[in-house]
């Protein structure tokens, strides 16, 4: 496992969807009540694209099938997505973000 830096804390407010890509991941970083999650950024159901997606408190809802996943664990919380999003540990050093993958 290793720390890649994924933004700045300036680049991401409450509310933020943030799209970042580390190696061959594609990552989203959201900032809700002040808590920053590191999740998958790509439904498990189907190609699409998350962060295009709706935010609401505490979960993000696919822009294309409607399927909710909760942001503190990526557990899918209704069909037609069955498989939990893989959520990431970040860090904060500095003004720097960090991504732990692996």
């Amino acid at each position: 496992m290793r720390w890649v830096r994924a933004c700045s804390k300036n680049e991401i407010k409450e509310g933020d969807v943030v799209s970042i890509d580390v190696d061959e991941r594609q990552l989203m970083l959201i900032m809700q009540n002040g808590i920053i999650y590191a999740l998958d950024r790509i439904c498990t159901h189907m190609d699409a694209d998350l962060s295009m997606g709706f935010l609401a408190e505490g979960q993000i809802t696919c822009p294309l099938h409607l399927s909710s996943f909760r942001l503190e664990d990526g557990v899918a919380l209704n069909p037609p997505a069955e498989r939990p999003l893989r959520r990431y540990n970040i860090k904060i050093d500095g003004d720097d973000i960090y991504v732990q993958v692996g």
